[in-house]
């Protein structure tokens, strides 16, 4: 202190105790993990139709203040069934998985495959029924990711892009329902076996397996069965479907679409 000019201020040194060096640590630690899941979600949403278009300010504060549930399902494992409660909002993150819809006397059945991302039944979170009219299982491993009506609400209600992406995946579904009631007639009885899957199936492309006999699709088609059998079997020849006993396989509707 006799050498120190005068004014200057003597050097402070601090000193943590070993506990309190290792709470400081621990702190860092979780703030750096919490850093990576946010940085983590924000990169999973990004791939999701409703996040579409938002910044990453948006994004981030999404991911720190929506309560998200995960979850990962082994193939053969069921998402949900057919007359299931749908009170939460489903999005695939990762996976196959196997959707099976039904006709309501359980006469014949569709089972077709639908690809990471995606989200399930958006149009079942509100209205009149809110059930669930398909059976989802899953193909192989999966991630999921799920989000109360309530939490969708009010990310609706805080993010306008958020809204605008909800209203338009609901609008967009409906418009689409709407227009096969208007498409041009089938001109022949393969056309309308193509019209027949094509309509039923929740998208127009990939890998269906029908499990219907012919009996039946002459029935919905008011046509007699050897000729459903003869279209058929002219739509395998072309290399378009494979005839199973009491099951079409569709490897490709899009092809069979546009053939």
């Amino acid at each position: 202190d006799l050498f120190r000019p005068e004014g200057q201020q003597p050097n402070l040194v601090f000193s943590f105790s070993s506990e309190e060096v290792r709470k400081i640590k621990l702190q860092k630690k979780k703030e750096k993990y919490r850093t990576m899941q946010e940085d983590k979600l924000y990169d999973t949403l990004l791939n999701l139709p409703l996040f579409l278009g938002m910044s990453r300010a948006d994004l981030l504060q999404i991911a720190g203040h929506t309560k998200f549930d995960f979850q990962k399902i082994e193939g053969g494992e069921t998402l949900t069934e057919i007359g299931a409660p749908y009170h939460r909002l489903l999005f695939l993150l990762s996976g196959e998985v196997a959707v099976e819809t039904m006709a309501d006397d359980r006469g014949y059945r569709i089972v077709e495959t639908i690809k990471a991302p995606e989200v399930f039944m958006i149009e079942r979170l509100f209205g009149y029924d809110q059930h669930s009219p398909h059976h989802y299982v899953a193909r192989n491993d999966c991630s999921l990711m799920s989000i109360s009506k309530k939490e969708v609400l009010r990310l609706a209600n805080q993010y306008e892009i958020f809204h605008i992406n909800l209203l338009n995946l609901i609008s967009t579904q409906a418009q689409r329902s709407n227009r096969r009631l208007f498409k041009v007639p089938p001109k022949t009885l393969s056309d309308s076996i193509i019209r027949f899957f094509e309509n039923h199936c929740l998208r127009p492309a990939g890998e269906k397996n029908v499990h219907i006999k012919m009996e039946r699709l002459a029935q919905e088609l008011n046509v007699k069965r050897l000729k459903v059998s003869v279209a058929l079997n002219e739509l395998e020849t072309k290399g378009l479907i494979e005839l199973h006993r009491g099951r079409i396989s569709i490897p490709a509707l899009e092809k069979l679409i546009n053939r």
